[in-house]
């Protein structure tokens, strides 16, 4: 479900301080399998601000 605002013909929604959006990318990779990547960021008067949490940059190894 896409709620507004979104980015699609149509949504006049004005984009302004304490709007706060979802930013949802996914990839499907067949049949019941999808990867979905969430951002949650806040506007601002001087821009946006990242509200999600960074995963660390490197690779995690789970010992087998």
């Amino acid at each position: 479900m896409t709620e507004p605002p979104c980015n699609k013909p149509g949504d006049t929604t004005l984009l302004q301080p304490e709007v706060v959006l979802t930013i949802e990318p996914s990839a499907m990779f067949g049949r019941g399998k999808i990867f979905v990547h969430e951002e949650n960021i806040v506007v601002t008067a001087d821009g946006a601000e990242l509200l999600s949490r960074r995963s660390p940059r490197g690779m995690v190894v789970i010992d087998a």
